[in-house]
C-alpha cells in the first residue's frame, strides 16, 4: 500500500519532477541601512560605512542616498567626501549586522525548507513544490518583505528575484533596486537577457568578457544564442554551464544552510562547508607601533582565526604569517613584506599552539621596523584525526595522553566562556588595554559565520 506522501503526490509528480522555482533576496545597502535603522538621525542622509575611519579608509557600504549622489563601494573616504560633501561616515559594527541577519533569515526559513545563506545580506530560496507558480511565490516573498519592515526594521529594504534557476533568480534581483521584485520565466527570458551586459552575470569578469567579445558576444542574449559546441571549444566545460544557465536550466549546486535549531541535532559539517583557509588581517596604524602593540594585535588576529577554525571542528596543518613594513615616517616601502609558513608537527586548533607559533614566527621575521600590515592564515585544514599530541612544549601543558585531554578541555572551557560573556572575557595578559580599534571584528565576502537562525514552523 502506498505511503501517505505517495498518495498526496499522485498526479502531481515528485518534488524533483515539478517545475523548478527559485528566489534570490538581496538586502539593499545593508550595512548602511542597519545603521540608519539603529540611529534615526542618520536616516535620509548620505552615509558611508567604513572599515577604518581615517583618510585612507575605504567605503565598504554606502546608503541609498549616497549612491544617488554617485558614491560607490570601494571609494576612499576622501573621494567620497569630494563627490558628496554632506556625506557622513561611520565605522562598521559586524555584531549588529549579524544580529539583524539572524532575524531576517529566520523569516525566510518559515516560507521554505531549503534556504542557502549566500552571504551576510543575501539568501537563496528553493521554492520548488511549495508554491504553484511565480505569482504565488511573489506574494509569499512580498509578505516576507513586509514582515522584515514591521518586525525587524522599517528602514530595511530588499530586492527580490524569482526564476526557474538559482542563477537567473540572482540576475533578476539585480534588475530593480531598491526594494524591487522581478520575475524571469521562459516568456520574458530573451527580453531580460538582451538588456543585460555580460558582467551583470555573477561569474563573468573583465577577462572572460574580453574573450567573449572576441567571439562577437556582447550581451547575455548573445551568449545564450551562441552555439554550445563553439562555446565549449572557447571556454571549456564552463561554456556548457553558461549555456545551460542562460536557458533557465538548473546546474548550480544549492548549499542548504540549516537553522540554528538543527545545529547539534545530527547536523554534519562536510568538507564542502569548510573554507580552504581561515585568516584575519589588519592595516597597522603608526600609533600602534609607538605604543608597542604589534604583538597584542597579532595575538588577537590569531585568536580570531583559531575560534573560527574550532567552530568548524577542524584542525590546521600549517600557518602563514605575513607582515609589511614602512620607513621612519610610516610610509610603506617598496618591500612587499615578508611571508613565513610554519608547518605544525601535528594538526592544531587550540589557542596555545596557534599563538605560540604566531609569536615565534613574528619574532623571526621582525627586526623592530615599523609594521604597516599584519595577516595570519591557517591553511591545509583537516578534520580531527583523534591521534593528536601537542607540537610545542609549555609549562601550561602536561605531556602524555592524559595531558592532551586536559588541554582540549581547557580550550573548550575558554570557548564556552567567550561564547557566553564575549571575546574579551578571557585574554592574554599582553592584550590588556588593547583598544577595540585595533584588529576589530570584520565580515568577509560571502561570510555568514555568527548568523544564527531559529525556526518554529513553515508558513505558506
Amino acid at each position: 500500500m502506498p505511503s501517505i506522501t505517495q498518495q498526496l503526490n499522485v498526479g502531481r509528480g515528485t518534488r524533483d519532477e515539478r517545475r523548478k522555482l527559485f528566489a534570490h533576496v538581496d538586502m539593499n545597502s545593508y550595512f548602511a541601512s542597519v545603521e540608519q535603522q539603529a540611529n534615526p538621525h542618520l536616516r535620509g542622509r548620505p552615509l558611508g560605512v567604513c572599515a577604518y575611519l581615517h583618510k585612507a579608509g575605504c567605503v565598504i557600504a554606502a546608503s541609498i542616498e549616497a549612491k544617488q549622489c554617485g558614491v560607490k563601494v570601494g571609494m576612499s573616504m576622501q573621494v567620497a567626501k569630494t563627490i558628496c560633501p554632506q556625506m557622513k561616515f561611520i565605522q562598521n559594527d559586524p555584531a549588529k549586522y549579524r544580529a539583524v541577519s539572524s532575524r531576517v533569515f529566520s523569516l525566510f526559513h518559515q516560507i521554505t525548507d531549503k534556504v542557502e545563506h549566500y552571504s551576510i545580506d543575501e539568501v537563496f530560496l528553493d521554492l520548488t513544490g511549495w508554491y504553484r507558480d511565480e505569482a504565488e511565490a511573489a506574494w509569499a516573498l512580498c509578505r516576507a518583505r513586509m514582515r522584515i519592515q514591521s518586525e525587524v526594521g522599517e528602514w530595511l529594504q530588499c530586492s527580490v528575484g524569482i526564476a526557474p534557476s538559482k542563477f537567473l533568480s540572482k540576475l533578476a534581483s539585480e534588475v530593480q533596486k531598491p526594494n524591487g521584485l522581478t520575475i524571469i520565466n521562459q516568456e520574458n527570458l530573451d527580453e531580460m537577457l538582451a538588456t543585460r551586459e555580460l558582467e551583470d552575470a555573477c561569474g563573468i569578469g573583465k577577462r572572460i568578457r574580453r574573450r567573449l567579445n572576441k567571439l562577437g558576444i556582447y550581451t547575455l542574449l548573445d551568449l545564450k544564442n551562441y552555439p554550445v559546441g563553439n562555446l565549449i571549444r572557447a571556454l571549456g566545460v564552463a561554456g556548457y554551464y553558461w549555456h545551460e544557465r542562460l536557458h533557465g536550466r538548473e546546474v548550480d549546486r544549492f548549499e542548504q544552510s540549516p537553522p540554528a535549531s538543527d545545529v547539534g541535532r545530527g547536523t554534519i559539517v562536510t568538507s564542502d562547508d569548510v573554507p580552504k583557509s581561515i585568516g584575519h588581517s589588519f592595516c597597522v596604524p603608526k600609533r600602534a607601533n609607538e605604543q608597542n602593540l604589534i604583538l597584542p594585535i597579532l595575538i588577537r588576529l590569531t585568536e580570531r582565526a583559531g575560534r573560527r577554525l574550532r567552530s568548524f571542528g577542524y584542525y590546521a596543518r600549517a600557518m602563514t604569517i605575513q607582515a609589511s613594513f614602512g620607513d621612519d615616517v610610516g610610509r610603506r616601502t617598496w618591500d612587499v613584506g615578508r611571508v613565513i609558513t610554519v608547518k605544525f608537527v601535528d594538526p592544531a586548533n587550540d589557542p596555545f599552539t596557534l599563538v605560540h607559533a604566531a609569536c615565534q614566527t613574528l619574532s623571526d621575521m621582525w627586526h623592530d621596523e615599523q609594521v604597516t600590515f599584519l595577516a595570519i592564515t591557517l591553511v591545509d585544514l583537516i578534520p580531527p584525526l583523534h591521534q593528536l599530541h601537542l607540537p610545542y612544549e609549555s609549562p601550561l601543558w602536561i605531556k602524555g595522553e592524559k595531558g592532551v585531554s586536559k588541554h582540549q578541555a581547557t580550550t573548550k572551557a575558554i570557548d564556552s566562556i567567550r561564547d557566553r560573556h564575549g571575546e574579551e572575557s578571557i585574554i592574554y595578559a599582553s592584550m590588556l588595554g588593547l583598544s577595540a580599534d585595533y584588529a576589530p571584528d570584520r565580515i568577509g565576502f560571502r561570510k555568514t559565520e555568527g548568523v544564527d537562525v531559529s525556526v518554529t514552523e513553515i508558513n505558506k
